[in-house]
């Protein structure tokens, strides 16, 4: 079947616009960092960072992701084990589903606390920008359901793994009412973290940048890309080469091509350099380079890796 070229044109014209306002946002986070404005950060678990959800629709119940860092082997494995009230099996969560996990998990790191109320779908909407209304509340309600019923099993090297559940228990709504997120349940309507995932996160948590991360809400594979870039340059503390076949097993999903993979990481490098000039990283032929920031300067003042509160 022959393209239409009107729709390819209309898709890259999108994409072009698309890619204008991310450029947009980097050069402003650029200027706000230089004139020293104090950034809204937002706490991510390590887990996630360093082993993603996948970016489309699956019908895969189980993901298995490995990262190999400076502290060590780590594999992340994810099962999607909710079921709806026919029986059926809910989805893997996947893409933007990440966005508003990372929301959740911030609110509990801030509040010292499992649960995160959610009386209004509205909050979540305002934060990242988005219109309310009724296709909103449905993506936010489908993106609950899956996330409400995935699991994780996370093993470090040969002696310790670990078996949690992201979420334990949660109040999603029932009707496409965009202010209420509960609707009829007893008890507050929001979602309860997994004791051990909680204090897993509270313990292990990577800062970064919610408006970046806002703009990146419907590109998921750039935004792990450059939270993974930003992980790894800040916590390096010499120069070395990831293997692009490596970093497949920790980022990619199903393509094998490492020249496709070396091309969407050289743009997610040219953008974040943007923003941070000194990231010291560069997609090569054999993997990707990567090493301390230039100069010394973290993308953030102060701080490295790990940080706990807002800066």
């Amino acid at each position: 079947m022959r393209k239409d070229p009107s729709k390819s044109s209309s898709y890259e014209g999108e994409s072009e616009i698309s890619k204008s306002k991310l450029v947009d946002k980097m050069l402003l986070h650029r200027f706000e960092r230089r004139d020293g404005t104090t950034p809204e950060i937002v706490q991510m678990s390590t887990t996630l960072v360093l082993s993603g959800l996948p970016y489309r629709p699956t019908d895969a119940m189980e993901i298995m992701r490995t990262a190999r860092t400076a502290r060590g082997f780590e594999r992340t494995t994810f099962y999607a084990l909710g079921k709806d009230a026919a029986g059926k099996r809910i989805p893997m969560a996947f893409g933007s589903d990440r966005t508003l996990l990372h929301w959740c998990i911030d609110r509990a790191i801030k509040q010292n606390h499992p649960f995160v109320p959610l009386p209004q779908a509205r909050v979540f909407f305002d934060s990242l920008g988005l219109s309310v209304g009724g296709k909103s509340y449905i993506l936010l309600r489908e993106s609950l359901n899956r996330l409400s019923g995935l699991a994780v099993v996370v093993e470090r090297g040969d002696v310790d793994r670990r078996v949690t559940t992201i979420i334990s228990h949660s109040r999603l709504p029932k009707k496409g009412n965009v202010e209420a997120i509960d609707d009829g349940y007893s008890g507050p309507a929001g979602i309860w973290f997994g004791l051990d995932f909680f204090n897993e996160f509270n313990q292990r948590h990577v800062p970064f940048l919610w408006p970046v991360l806002r703009s990146l809400h419907k590109k998921p594979q750039m935004q792990d890309f450059i939270l993974f870039l930003h992980r790894r340059c800040s916590d390096a503390k010499s120069d070395s080469v990831v293997p692009w076949a490596m970093l497949r097993e920790q980022l990619w999903q199903t393509d094998t091509n490492p020249w496709r993979m070396r091309a969407r990481m050289s743009e997610a490098i040219e953008l974040f350099k943007i923003a941070w000039p000194e990231l010291n990283a560069v997609a090569k032929t054999d993997g990707l380079a990567i090493g301390p920031p230039f100069k010394g300067r973290h993308f953030f003042p102060f701080t490295t890796g790990e940080s706990k509160g807002s800066l």
